[in-house]
């Protein structure tokens, strides 16, 4: 059954890379010439797409072309590529100003995923870093991540968290994830204090895209960070960076 499944899988990309290189589509022979499948089992994976919108079908010529949802994954990607590029120069700003490491995440099903991990006497990317994830209740990252969602996405997210201790420090609680999150809304930033890490502190900040919407989060993070710089003094940079990033990203102050 699993060798069949994969064959499935793999009939399917051979399909969408056909209407992909296709400037006016194909319809289901073509297809299934090009793809040597029968065109019934054509016709069964096209309706599967169809229905989830990946593939278009035109109802006069029976044509088959890529559909909306491939545009939508792509601009996600694009994005993170673009995202990652404009940021890394201003997380490196931040990572000197306070000898600590930046951080830049996105929220990905229901953990903060690194998009980039910068440190102050390393101008180079740290590879190992990027792709790991990270729990939401208890990192500076996660809580502003959780902020820009909508209510209902928010409480299914936050009543399915485990909210595991990490320290003394960790908030274990819905209740406590609440209250963090609701201080992320109103004063537009968030602190961890030693609650993911023993000794470390961290504050984030909300990157807006061109919609408004948080797209990712960006921080800074360090042991006795908030004993050597007042939160004050670490939101107004931060507030700076952001707003600075979110405007590359097609942010803007008036709707």
């Amino acid at each position: 059954m699993e060798n069949l499944g994969i064959q499935v899988l793999d009939r399917a990309l051979d399909l969408m890379e056909q209407l992909s290189t296709s400037e006016s589509g194909l319809s289901i022979t073509e297809l299934s010439s090009r793809t040597g499948l029968a065109k019934s089992t054509v016709h069964r994976i096209l309706g599967t797409y169809c229905a989830r919108h990946y593939v278009e079908k035109d109802p006069t010529t029976s044509i088959y072309t890529l559909g909306y949802k491939f545009v939508e994954i792509a601009s996600v990607y694009l994005n993170k590529i673009v995202l990652k590029t404009e940021a890394v120069p201003i997380m490196h700003d931040l990572a000197t100003t306070f000898s600590c490491t930046s951080y830049l995440g996105v929220l990905e099903n229901a953990e903060v995923m690194y998009l980039e991990r910068v440190e102050q006497f390393n101008s180079l990317r740290l590879y190992t870093q990027i792709g790991k994830r990270e729990p939401l209740h208890c990192t500076a990252l996660g809580k502003v991540l959780l902020s820009g969602l909508r209510e209902d996405e928010f409480e299914s997210i936050a009543r399915s968290l485990d909210y595991a201790r990490y320290t003394p420090n960790t908030k274990t609680t819905y209740e406590e994830l609440v209250q963090d999150v609701m201080f992320a809304r109103t004063n537009g930033y968030a602190i961890d204090r030693g609650e993911h890490t023993v000794g470390g502190s961290c504050l984030a900040v909300p990157i807006y895209d061109y919609t408004r919407t948080i797209m990712a989060a960006m921080s800074v993070s360090g042991q006795g960070l908030l004993e050597s710089y007042s939160i004050a003094s670490i939101v107004e940079k931060l507030r700076q960076a952001s707003m600075e990033l979110s405007q590359r990203m097609g942010y803007t102050l008036t709707k």
